[in-house]
């Protein structure tokens, strides 16, 4: 038997045939196929690896933050280079590079 007639006969038994139309069907065909998973599966993965990126830099900053509320003069320091607070009668020059 060649493999031309082994391939005829498998294809014309109906169990072979709506197996394999049902597997090129979810594969191929089917708007939530494999394929739309395999993509959706890779999107995911990159979000929640920005999601943990972003929660890291998170609690950097909140230690920072707790860093500058601890310590008065840091907080007077980034006031005053944020915000160019200034003390009573003291004057503060902005230099702007353009």
């Amino acid at each position: 038997m060649d493999w031309k007639t082994w391939t005829l006969q498998t294809l014309q038994n109906k169990y072979v045939a709506a197996t394999l139309l049902a597997v090129v069907w979810s594969t191929f065909i089917h708007d939530l196929g494999m394929l739309y998973v395999w993509r959706e599966s890779r999107a995911l993965h990159h979000l929640e690896q920005e999601l943990f990126e972003v929660n890291q830099q998170n609690e950097g900053l909140r230690h920072r933050q707790a860093d500058i509320f601890a310590n008065p003069k840091a907080l007077e320091r980034f006031a005053r280079q944020r915000y160019f607070m200034r003390r009573p009668n003291e004057e503060v020059y902005r230099i702007v590079n353009e």
